[in-house]
């Protein structure tokens, strides 16, 4: 295989400077005390003295040059022509930047180390503090190396033989597939991102955030519970500017309408639960494209109960879901879009003897998770304000203060912009042929 090389190299490439450069380049980039590695003119053109630029050891301008000769035998006339094409190059690069650090010539001719020193310190009179040249012996060692073989079939078209592969890809092997599963990864990012901007576009049927505790409670060490979520909008959408949505104790609580019609009886979790959606909305919305928008006061806003809930108890608990969503079998405007959570806000609010017990939140829109936030990341504080849940709560219940819950840096929005959510749930496709099962 030298042979081959070395043979390929004195005139495969002849009167083709466009490959004869990019192949001078490849090899280049071998040499990790080179970077910032590009051409000048590949096809053409005045180029100052110099066919490659670079930079030497991070620091020093680098000018490379390309000097092959045809069907080069390394006789005196073809050595006498390179050591001219060496300096004229050199020359050229020097007016053009007289600071120049590093010049590195190319040739495919076989220089003797006398040549080449004598050519070295040619340079070092015009000032160059270093200067390398790649004859075609040194061009012929790099290219034989596991590091030059893929270089050497690309523009020699010379095969790697079954030792050569085996080192090859031992040195390479690793590096190759971890381009490929990066490149098909990349790919597959591309793809769920387009896949969910797509299915954004689909109404929220449902939206469930989920609270793990830190471990298994039996209903009795939770007793009386609340725990509710505020989505608040980014701009009104259908008339819409937020949602309160929750679950608590006690399967009657959706029908009183005062505390006296609270039955304590059935109070706890074990005896039932009841949840809530409520909708935060603009009771006459403006049109800002046919309406006059400058008198503010004139929009009005209300809370809409838009649905309740109630269920049997549990005689332990590890999770609790509070959700709303505008379902898939009969829908009654208004309602938001997936996409309309967009740069939204959330909150929870939940009674202080709960917080303790908390491990994390996540949050699921439709068939994606759309976030996890976990203990660590999140902030508690006292809410003093009467929470407007839309259930009445009695005096005993609200002894057990209500807690803000937010991210550690305040409140926890949504950006569809910074993460794309993760699809959990995939379709099945239907069978092919019309008759197939």
């Amino acid at each position: 295989m030298t042979y081959v090389t070395e043979e390929r190299l004195k005139s495969h490439l002849d009167t083709n400077q466009l490959k004869r450069e990019q192949l001078c380049l490849s090899i280049l980039k071998t040499d990790k005390r080179f970077s910032n590695i590009r051409p000048r003119h590949p096809r053409g053109g005045p180029d100052g003295g110099r066919d490659i630029d670079a930079t030497f050891e991070g620091t020093q301008k680098t000018f490379c040059a390309v000097g092959f000769v045809n069907q080069a035998n390394d006789s005196d006339k073809h050595k006498k022509a390179v050591k001219k094409k060496f300096k004229e190059d050199l020359a050229t690069a020097l007016g053009t930047e007289p600071a120049l650090d590093v010049f590195v010539f190319f040739t495919n001719v076989n220089l003797t180390v006398s040549e080449k020193d004598n050519l070295v310190a040619f340079s070092s009179k015009g000032n160059i503090g270093y200067c390398e040249i790649f004859d075609r012996e040194r061009m012929r060692i790099c290219l034989d190396s596991p590091d030059g073989m893929s270089i050497r079939f690309q523009y020699l078209g010379i095969a790697l033989s079954e030792t050569e592969q085996a080192a090859f890809f031992a040195r390479w092997g690793e590096d190759i597939q971890n381009v490929i599963n990066e490149g098909f990864g990349q790919v597959q990012k591309v793809l769920n991102r387009l896949q969910f901007l797509y299915e954004s576009e689909a109404v929220l049927s449902q939206f469930v955030v989920l609270m793990e505790l830190d471990r298994e409670y039996d209903a009795t060490e939770i007793g009386h519970f609340r725990f509710f979520s505020v989505l608040t909008l980014n701009e009104p959408r259908s008339g819409i500017l937020g949602v309160i949505f929750g679950i608590t104790d006690n399967p009657d609580r959706p029908k009183a309408s005062k505390e006296t019609d609270l039955n304590p009886a059935i109070s706890g979790v074990e005896n039932g639960m009841s949840g809530i959606h409520l909708e935060h909305r603009v009771s006459n919305p403006i049109d800002s494209d046919n309406e006059d928008v400058s008198n503010l006061d004139d929009i009005q806003v209300e809370y809409i109960t838009r649905s309740t809930m109630s269920s049997v108890g549990r005689k332990s608990i590890h999770r609790i879901s509070a959700q709303f969503g505008y379902g898939d079998f009969f829908r009654v405007p208004p309602y938001i879009k997936f996409k309309d959570i967009d740069n939204s806000m959330i909150t929870m609010f939940i009674n202080a003897s709960l917080v303790s017990k908390i491990k994390s939140f996540t949050l699921i829109g439709n068939e994606y998770k759309i976030y996890r936030l976990d203990r660590s990341m999140m902030s508690f504080d006292k809410f003093n304000t009467r929470f407007h849940a839309g259930m009445v709560f009695s005096t005993s219940e609200l002894e057990d203060d209500w807690v803000r819950v937010m991210g550690s840096r305040g409140g926890l929005s949504i950006r569809f912009s910074e993460l794309t959510p993760k699809r959990f749930i995939d379709p099945d496709e239907v069978a092919g042929g019309l008759t197939d099962s």
